[in-house]
């Protein structure tokens, strides 16, 4: 790495910015096939399994209560699906998770400057839960950083990544990079049937204005 820097170094500014242009292309790409892609999969994958353990749970639970002798069924369903939920934090854990994030970043020797949670974005089943953030470090802790989101147990993801120009200390290279870490968690019971309720209330108001 030292010899590479050194050779980097002593570049023409010229080349050592295209050099900087080609590192971050590539920083996009990985983070677009290695992350982003598949946290929308597993976003899917995650809700279609909450979805049917849930419906199965229900189903047995019927089972049960008019013969008996379903517990140890209904038991396992319920750390299936206790299982399957972790892999979208509720509400209360997105602090703690966060926190870990953030505690991530700081581990692989970057500076947060920024680290801001912003307003949600909601789907049909789930919510986008984005924190804007600003780091600064050299190419290798962005790296570091970026692989140890991707092995968390949760969904996470990172949107909108820009490299600002490359600060040069001595033989050293710092980056400044801005965007956003996005993780996801599931709505709850309360929060779809309002959303539903909302919907059907504007569908309402809409077909009321035509007619």
């Amino acid at each position: 790495m030292n010899q590479i820097l050194e050779r980097l170094g002593k570049l023409p500014r010229s080349q050592r910015l295209v050099v900087y242009g080609l590192s971050y292309l590539v920083l996009v790409l990985v983070l677009f096939f290695a992350l982003i892609v598949p946290a929308m999969d597993s976003i899917s994958s995650a809700t279609s399994k909450r979805d049917a353990l849930r419906t199965k749970r229900d189903e047995v639970q019927a089972r049960a209560a008019n013969k008996g002798g379903f517990e140890a069924e209904v038991e396992q369903l319920q750390a299936d699906l206790k299982q399957a939920l972790k892999e979208l934090p509720n509400d209360r854990e997105i602090p703690g998770l966060l926190s870990e994030i953030d505690a991530l970043a700081r581990k692989s020797g970057l500076e947060v400057r920024k680290f801001q949670p912003l307003p949600e974005s909601t789907h049909e089943y789930y919510a986008d839960v984005p924190v804007q953030i600003i780091m600064e470090g050299s190419f290798h802790e962005v790296a570091i950083f970026f692989d140890r989101v991707g092995k968390m147990g949760r969904i996470v993801s990172v949107e909108d990544i820009e490299m600002k120009t490359p600060k040069e200390t001595g033989s050293e290279t710092t980056l400044t990079i801005e965007g956003k870490v996005v993780t996801y968690r599931f709505l709850t019971d309360e929060e779809i049937k309002a959303a539903h309720e909302k919907d059907a209330g504007k569908k309402k108001k809409k077909k009321g204005g035509e007619e």
